[in-house]
């Protein structure tokens, strides 16, 4: 008998394969690993038909219809009874254990049928969301029940089994920019894709692709610019953005003159003289302006001795200029040359002094030294005429007195 049951159940089973599976009636698949039913033997009499490993992602919600019908429309002769049926949620190469309640959130759980004449045709609708990336069978298990000695080989135990994914097709989302207008001040560096992200439901992060189609911000003006952006996903949906960037206007800068750096020079007769050397310039703002002094008055002559005047001007930036005047001294072996006062502005001698009277008593006159103390003075300036007055004053003086006394001496 359990040897007439076995290869009963093995023939059904084939029958169902061959003659039931309608490919036609399957939808189509949310993903690869559902696009396949599969009629799978788990022992014998006892089989699997469905989706195997279906992969859940978190979040998402699906629906599928399991439906399937017994066989009990037959003679008493060929009665087949106790078909049973188990459809639902499965752990994947469980052989039946129902899918861990934790890993979905679902309106109904697996139901069990069990075949009569009066209910034989079985549907079922399994709703339900995922709560975290994991797998899952989908379908039914079929159990053949048992059937009488006198049943023919042909005999189909359930027929027109059918497990249909009827999950929304997911549509596609168009990516999001992530951008906000701005307030720089004027003359501040400005870089469009800073701070600006973009994000894709099935893509992800796709910062990397952000374009920037317009761009009008001048930060050395103030005032009012658009900047506008784009990007497109890989379902090819695009998204634009703009935003505002405003240029305020900056405190107002002071601007300083430059500075020229050049040193009085002292050159002698036939010496080459080049007016650049070690003459620099300098400015706050501009630095090193050393390359744009300019030499505006020139009047050394190297072959004659003298002083000469030469004058340097610079220009920074914001039009602001310094200007400075050395002298160069052109000199012959062991002579100074000396730059005589101005003509203009002479210096006021010194009035001479009055000679006083000389001393009536011939006998009170003190003998002057042949030999004249003369004590050592500075050498007066060039031009300098004060100190003249004072010698021809003196030695004016002095005549006056010898005079006197010599003919004092004679009477």
């Amino acid at each position: 008998m359990k040897k007439i049951i076995t290869l009963l159940a093995t023939v059904a089973l084939a029958s169902i394969v061959v003659f039931n599976f309608i490919p036609g009636i399957v939808a189509s698949a949310a993903n690869t690993s559902e696009s396949n039913l599969t009629y799978k033997d788990v022992k014998s009499g006892f089989y699997f038909v469905g989706y195997e490993n279906v992969q859940l992602e978190k979040g998402k919600s699906y629906k599928y219809t399991v439906a399937y019908e017994a066989n009990v429309d037959m003679t008493m002769n060929n009665t087949i009874t106790g078909q049973n049926a188990k459809a639902g949620l499965f752990t994947p190469k469980s052989s039946g254990a129902e899918l861990n309640s934790n890993y979905v959130t679902r309106t109904n759980g697996n139901v069990t049928d069990v075949a009569d004449a009066n209910r034989k045709v079985f549907t079922h609708t399994f709703e339900f969301t995922a709560k975290e990336n994991t797998k899952a069978d989908i379908g039914v298990f079929l159990t053949p029940g048992s059937v009488l000695p006198n049943a023919p080989d042909s005999t189909l135990i359930w027929k027109s089994v059918s497990v249909v994914d009827e999950t929304p097709a997911e549509q596609p989302e168009a990516p999001v920019i992530s951008a906000t207008d701005k307030t720089i001040k004027q003359d501040d560096s400005f870089n469009p894709l800073a701070e600006v992200t973009a994000t894709d439901k099935k893509d992800g992060d796709i910062t990397k692709d952000v374009k920037v189609t317009k761009n009008t911000v001048d930060t050395s003006k103030a005032g009012v610019y658009d900047v506008d952006y784009s990007v497109t996903n890989s379902s090819n949906l695009t998204t634009t953005k703009s935003i505002k960037v405003t240029v305020e206007a900056g405190d107002a800068k002071v601007n300083t003159a430059p500075v020229i750096n050049a040193k009085d020079q002292t050159i002698k007769v036939g010496d080459a003289f080049n007016a650049l050397k070690d003459v620099t310039a300098t400015d706050k703002e501009d630095g090193d302006l050393t390359a744009k002094i300019k030499i505006t008055k020139d009047t050394v002559n190297n072959s004659e001795k003298g002083v000469y005047q030469v004058t340097y001007t610079v220009t920074d930036s914001g039009n602001l200029s310094a200007t400075l005047t050395i002298k160069v001294t052109v000199t012959k072996d062991g002579e100074i040359s000396i730059e005589p006062t101005d003509p203009k502005d002479p210096t006021n001698p010194s009035k001479p002094t009055v000679p006083k009277k000389p001393n009536d008593d011939p006998t009170n006159v003190k003998k002057v030294s042949k030999t004249a103390d003369v004590k050592t003075a500075k050498i007066p300036k060039t031009g300098d005429n004060s100190m003249i007055w004072i010698v021809l004053s003196g030695l004016g003086l002095v005549a006056i007195g010898i005079t006197t006394y010599r003919k004092k001496s004679t009477r």
